[in-house]
């Protein structure tokens, strides 16, 4: 399962943004599925593409669900030995 990554977009040049991870990493995605992107916005990431914008109300709660699957898979992880 791929779980996209919450992103705050620094800058974007060409085709490319510069964006920063929630762990405080600075890294570059390819913005050609959200060409009107800007910087300040926040975006779900993966493998280097921008795949979605988010409003920044929804980074919270996304960040609440990711914890909660988090959550879960560890203690499947325990029951599953």
């Amino acid at each position: 399962m791929c779980i996209p990554l919450v992103a705050r977009v620094l800058a974007v040049e060409g085709q490319l943004a510069e964006i920063e991870l929630i762990e405080g990493e600075v890294v570059r995605a390819n913005i050609a599925l959200h060409p009107d992107v800007n910087a300040g916005q926040y975006v779900l990431v993966d493998r280097g593409l921008i795949l979605e914008m988010i409003e920044p109300d929804q980074v919270e709660d996304i960040l609440s669900f990711y914890t909660e699957l988090n959550q879960l898979w560890e203690e499947q992880e325990a029951v599953s030995g």
